[in-house]
């Protein structure tokens, strides 16, 4: 669907050069959740822009569906971002139009429709986001979360191949982040829609995507599939925003215990989460396991399991033991 290559784009600030996006090398496969993370200022918002050429990079390409659109003209480019729809972290709607306004504006604005197309449309979307019985309301009586379902909506008026989403749940709480992750799951699953979207959080990541990219400093440092990259993180950017979303880092276990005994990283995936692992293991190899600290949640549909335990005994053994049972095993240093 999407392939970068090279991508790299330069500001000046300040009478220096800032460096925002580095060699970017990146593919985001159709119809999938791919997440981009970062800290602020890592050159996220930047790499997303530039997928519209809102952005427009100073070298490399940008392949969508086969076309190099750093070569289109004035008109294709319009053309272009009729087919990428963009929810924004400030909602970015016109407050003197109703929410059946907002959602009908993008088709105004393209031509080509009747009357009846449009509100045929409208009325589709407004249905789609569960916002039927507020399509006469403004946004100044609207909740976070329902401004959010308009930008939704209207992104997605033009029937769009790609939905760009801008932070969309940033400026929201917890529980309305919860409802608009649900509903961008929905729309992906039941339209086939290809959705990217950067975040500074994990554990949006964690809900929704189905594969991430870390930037850090402008550069790509690690992508792959969400559960590979967020369960055996290699970059230092990677792990510690893992640490920040997940759970306390290693170095607060501090040095327990013996000095024989052995911290080994246990992870579990699917049906292994659920499974009396350890209890097995440990009856097998009729030595005490103890744990020191763990998390278990869901990355999209999958449940997993990590934790940290402490073992006196052989480690070969024990690994052996644990990884014939399907579990990834890292020894660690108390």
């Amino acid at each position: 669907m999407i392939a970068l290559q090279h991508l790299s784009k330069t500001y000046r600030a300040e009478g220096r050069s800032v460096h925002a996006l580095r060699d970017i090398n990146l593919q985001i496969p159709q119809g999938q959740i791919f997440g981009i993370i970062g800290r602020s200022g890592a050159g996220k918002s930047s790499l997303l822009r530039s997928l519209n050429l809102l952005e427009r990079p100073d070298s490399g390409s940008i392949r969508i569906a086969g076309e190099e659109i750093t070569t289109l003209d004035a008109a294709g480019l319009r053309a272009l971002r009729r087919r990428i729809g963009m929810v924004f972290q400030h909602f970015n709607l016109l407050s003197h139009r109703n929410v059946a306004g907002n959602v009908r504006f993008p088709l105004e604005l393209a031509g080509g429709h009747t009357k009846a197309d449009i509100e045929a449309r409208v009325n589709e979307l407004l249905e789609l986001v569960g916002l039927t019985e507020q399509r006469e309301q403004f946004p100044s009586q609207l909740s976070g979360g329902q401004k959010q379902r308009v930008g939704i909506a209207r992104a997605l008026a033009t029937q769009p191949q790609l939905l760009l989403c801008d932070e969309a749940t940033s400026a929201l709480d917890p529980e309305t982040t919860l409802t608009v992750l649900q509903l961008l799951l929905d729309i992906n699953r039941r339209l086939g829609l290809t959705i990217v979207l950067i975040t500074h959080e994990m554990a949006v990541v964690r809900a929704i995507c189905d594969r991430v990219a870390v930037i850090d400093d402008g550069a790509i440092v690690e992508s792959g599939p969400v559960a590979e990259v967020f369960l055996h993180p290699r970059h230092h950017a990677t792990r510690r925003i893992v640490a920040e979303g997940a759970y306390t880092p290693l170095p607060t276990l501090g040095k327990q215990g013996a000095t024989s005994t052995r911290l080994l990283r246990l992870t579990f995936l699917d049906g292994a989460t659920y499974e009396p692992i350890i209890a097995d293991v440990g009856q097998q190899l009729d030595a005490p396991i103890n744990i020191l600290q763990g998390s278990i949640g869901r990355i999209k549909d999958r449940p997993y399991g990590q934790l940290i335990i402490g073992f006196d005994g052989n480690a070969v053994r024990a690994r052996r033991a644990f990884e014939a049972r399907g579990v990834h095993v890292e020894e660690l240093t108390a």
